[in-house]
C-alpha cells in the first residue's frame, strides 16, 4: 500500500463520517442487548404465570433481533445500509399463534400393538387377496354369483 492510497482514505470524509454511525449503532446495540434481556425474562414470567408466551413480546423479540441483525451487518461491513432510524423499523416475520394452546399436557390412550401373529394372518390373507381377488373373509360373506345368458336378460323377473 503506498502512501498516495492511505492519504486519500485518511482524509477521506466518508470513512469518518461511517465511524460516527458505527459509534452510534455500538451504542444502539448496547441498548437492544438490554431489551433483549427484558423480553426474554418477561416472555419467561408470562409462561409460567398464563402457560404460554405473549405473541406482542414475541413478535418484538423477532424485530429487535433483526434489527441487532442489521446494526452487526453494517458494523462488519457487510452492508451500507443504516439500520433504523435512517432506515425502517424490521418486520416480524413471526405467525400470530394467539389460536394457538400453550403446551398443556395432552391425555392420550396407549394402544397395544398387534401381536406377530395377528401381522402375520393379516399379510396372509392380503397375499391370498392379491392372488385370489379377494380375501378368504369375503369369500364367505358374499353370496355365489350366478350366471345369466343374454337371452334370460330379456324374460321379466317375477316379484312373488
Amino acid at each position: 500500500m503506498n502512501n498516495d492510497n492511505l492519504k486519500r482514505n485518511l482524509t477521506s470524509g466518508n470513512q469518518w463520517v461511517r465511524l460516527i454511525y458505527m459509534v452510534l449503532f455500538a451504542v444502539c446495540l448496547q441498548v437492544a442487548a438490554w431489551l433483549l434481556m427484558a423480553v426474554v425474562i418477561l416472555q419467561f414470567l408470562f409462561s409460567i404465570i398464563n402457560g404460554k408466551p405473549n405473541d406482542n413480546l414475541r413478535r418484538f423479540g423477532d424485530q429487535l433481533s433483526s434489527y441487532v441483525y442489521q446494526a452487526i451487518q453494517f458494523l462488519i461491513y457487510n452492508s451500507d445500509e443504516k439500520p433504523f432510524p435512517f432506515s425502517e423499523w424490521p418486520e416480524s416475520d413471526v405467525e400470530d399463534l394467539s389460536g394457538y394452546e400453550g403446551a398443556e399436557e395432552v391425555s392420550a390412550e396407549v394402544v397395544a400393538a398387534e401381536t406377530t401373529r395377528d401381522k402375520e394372518r393379516a399379510e396372509d390373507e392380503a397375499e391370498d387377496a392379491i392372488i385370489l381377488g379377494n380375501s378368504a373373509a369375503e369369500q364367505r360373506e358374499k353370496p355365489e354369483l350366478v350366471e345369466e345368458s343374454a337371452d334370460d336378460a330379456d324374460k321379466p323377473v317375477d316379484k312373488n
